[in-house]
């Protein structure tokens, strides 16, 4: 069921991998291997660690919008990070199993969707952090109306 979420999220805004050889590779494995670990491992643990951890346990004054935001900015550069590294490592060794050989300057056919690819993955870690900052947010004293006030 995630796969066939994450692939066609993922496809809608990127289209079909490049080269078409890699088009299995990213289906069964990157999408949504990267799309879950985004969704619940990144996203949902900063937005936990954001209102339970900071502003529950700890009880911080880091509960303003402005901190929000820094949370959300790291938790799209975790998103993109996690998304490029992932997605390099099993481009090349698909590649390097198939044994092609990328010939000196013509690596950014490849590098070209896996960076685009790491930044729809950021835009994706940001929205899935807002997304479980409203589902969570109930859980801090402090931070309930950040970054809004609705639903409150």
């Amino acid at each position: 069921m995630f796969q066939k979420i994450f692939t066609s999220l993922y496809e809608a805004l990127l289209g079909l991998p490049e080269p078409a050889m890699l088009t299995q590779a990213f289906e069964n494995s990157i999408f949504p291997g990267v799309g879950l670990a985004t969704l619940f491992g990144i996203s949902l643990i900063g937005a936990l660690f954001f209102y339970l951890v900071l502003n529950r346990l700890l009880t911080t004054s880091l509960y303003q919008t402005k901190h929000w935001a820094v949370f959300l900015l790291l938790c799209a550069a975790l998103a993109g990070g996690l998304a490029w590294y992932q997605a390099r490592e099993v481009v090349y060794q698909v590649l390097t199993n198939r044994g092609v050989v990328i010939p000196a300057g013509s690596e950014s056919a490849y590098s070209r969707y896996v960076l685009g690819f790491a930044m729809t993955n950021a835009l994706f870690g940001a929205l899935f952090f807002v997304l479980w900052s409203f589902a969570v947010k109930w859980l801090s004293p402090n931070g309930k109306v950040t970054p809004v006030r609705w639903p409150s």
